[in-house]
């Protein structure tokens, strides 16, 4: 299991209207296979509120119950890290320190970790890819709340990592840790390397000492980093190494166009907005201007001169074929990355597209196209898959499940209109048009195979009725419309269609928009991806996750090349 434990501290969630941050840079490496434990703390001023509070209570209030209070401040921000992941469609699971076991000994405001059981860790991250713990706090020997002193969400996050034996990276709101305050000196130079001595050496507001000195005398290497870029400095047992000067380390944010304000491009935009150290927005090409609150000077005349601006990037949520297809060729030829939700336009133009990538160098990124924020593209690219089953269309989950509660299938639809999950031409949904779009891209991107409609063997879910998924239900079974690809040779098999499933089984477990995909390898290893498949807030994220992709790319290549 590849694992990488992240700790985000006040610096990085001041408050609750940042926890978008956080959910970017966990999501950016849920992308990338990674199971990741999120380490939080309270939000800025919290747990100093909560010692006062406790005070109020008297001079000498009894301490394992002021360990108590300050905890909620932890607890309240992991549940809302979350909530929030599981609105941006990342499955997460949050527990208490006391759920894996987290021991402590010492004093009840300045305890250590001594013992913590990672098998119940294991067990909640194969449920679930995301595991968010309050930082900062464990239980003694009769499982009352315990603190880890001043700072010590520091050295919950360096604990569990220990023993994960896996990476630690503290998010900071610098990207490293230098020789003097950038902010003050911008000669100021960073520690590409550093040792735990040097560490200790600096204020202890940076990283927690207790923790540094945990890691020096066990030797575990702590990693220093800045949301959206690479790692800026490792602390290990090492000789201390200095890099790049902080003026010699400002990236321009990429220059983004942005084809499409609706549901999923606001939301896009908007998070652009709150990230302006990675991202600025240069041209807005909308139908109409006049439902926006556009700033005059970012309107472009029409999408094609918009993804002709010079610009980094060109978003595309304008969906349908035309003229998304023009503008995607427009900035791609250009030699400009694109990034786009559509799957109709990629999965009919993607052999051009590819053409055109290949002769620019420019690339094209739709992980959102498929599966919304559940990265089936990013986590199966260049493994040996063999077969896909998967539950890709959110609108036939909701029909089907309201047929199997006795809902007539013409009212089942309009159920589905009003709730948002179907257009008001909802053919593509029932027919299996809009999962064979997403099965021609994961055969062309996974799979490396070229495939069409017409080589879809498909069968939507029109003839089912109530009496079909009631005697399914009876059978403590569901009907799910299924994808599927198999390889025969150099071609592959291609099916959608109903199919009754037992009740267990992941794929029927997917309800509403939420799609689930299983692959096997050629090692015989079975992956399962799951999680929300569309609505504004994963749809949004996918995208943002493809940006981060970029972004992240683009700071490695400039620290390699400002090193050499």
């Amino acid at each position: 299991m590849s694992c990488i434990v992240l700790k985000f501290g006040s610096s990085i969630l001041p408050d609750q209207s940042h926890l978008p941050h956080a959910i970017h840079e966990i999501y950016r490496h849920v992308r990338e296979g990674r199971k990741v434990v999120a380490v939080v703390s309270a939000f800025a001023g919290e747990t100093d509120r909560l010692l006062a509070k406790a005070k109020s209570f008297g001079d000498s209030p009894d301490q394992h119950a002021i360990a108590a209070l300050a905890a909620t401040g932890e607890a309240h921000a992991a549940a809302l890290l979350t909530l929030a992941l599981d609105r941006a469609g990342v499955p997460a699971n949050c527990v208490d320190p006391g759920a894996i076991a987290l021991r402590t000994h010492g004093a009840p405001l300045d305890s250590d970790p001594i013992s913590i059981h990672t098998s119940a860790i294991e067990r909640l991250l194969a449920d679930k890819s995301v595991l968010v713990v309050p930082g900062f706090i464990g239980r003694d020997h009769l499982n009352r709340a315990a603190l880890l002193g001043r700072g010590g969400s520091d050295f919950s996050a360096l604990y569990i990592a220990a023993a994960l034996k896996c990476p630690c990276v503290l998010l900071k709101d610098v990207d490293a840790i230098y020789n003097a305050d950038p902010a003050v000196n911008h000669n100021a130079s960073r520690f590409t390397k550093a040792n735990y001595d040097d560490v200790l050496g600096l204020p202890e507001g940076i990283v927690q000492h207790k923790a540094v000195r945990f890691a020096k005398q066990h030797n575990v290497p702590l990693h220093i980093g800045a949301i959206g870029k690479p790692i800026g400095t490792i602390i290990a047992n090492h000789a201390a190494q200095l890099g790049q000067r902080a003026n010699e380390n400002q990236s321009r944010p990429l220059r983004l166009a942005l084809l499409g304000l609706g549901t999923v491009g606001k939301g896009v935009y908007e998070h652009a907005l709150a990230l302006p150290h990675l991202f600025s927005v240069n041209a807005i090409a909308v139908r109409d201007a006049k439902k926006h609150d556009i700033p005059p000077h970012l309107l472009a005349a029409d999408a094609i001169s918009a993804a002709k601006n010079d610009v980094d990037i060109v978003v595309e949520t304008l969906g349908g074929l035309h003229p998304a297809r023009e503008a995607i060729l427009a900035a791609l030829e250009r030699g400009t990355h694109v990034v786009t939700a559509n799957k109709a336009v990629v999965s009919r133009f993607g052999d051009e597209f590819a053409a055109v990538c290949n002769r620019t160098g420019a690339k094209l990124l739709c992980g959102a196209a498929v599966g919304g924020a559940v990265p089936m593209l990013e986590v199966l690219a260049g493994r040996d898959i063999t077969k896909i089953e998967a539950v890709i269309n959110g609108t036939t989950n909701f029909i089907l499940d309201r047929l199997r509660e006795g809902v007539p299938f013409a009212q089942a639809v309009a159920k589905a209109q009003a709730a948002g999950f179907a257009e008001a031409d909802p053919s593509a949904d029932l027919d299996g048009i809009d999962a064979a779009h997403k099965l021609i891209l994961l055969a062309q991107r996974v799979l490396r195979v070229p495939l069409s409609l017409d080589d879809i063997d498909r069968t939507g879910i029109r003839k089912l009725d109530v009496a079909d998924a009631q005697q399914a239900a009876s059978e403590g079974k569901a009907i799910r419309l299924v994808a599927s690809l198999a390889r025969d040779g150099s071609k592959v098999r291609a099916a959608i269609a109903p199919r009754v499933l037992d009740e267990s089984h992941p794929l029927a477990q997917a309800k509403d928009e939420h799609n689930c995909l299983i692959a096997q390898l050629a090692t015989g290893e079975e992956i399962t991806i799951k999680g929300r498949g569309a609505g504004r807030w994963p749809t949004a994220q996918a995208v943002l996750g493809d940006l981060f992709q970029l972004a992240h790319t683009q700071h490695a290549a400039r620290a390699v090349h400002v090193s050499n």
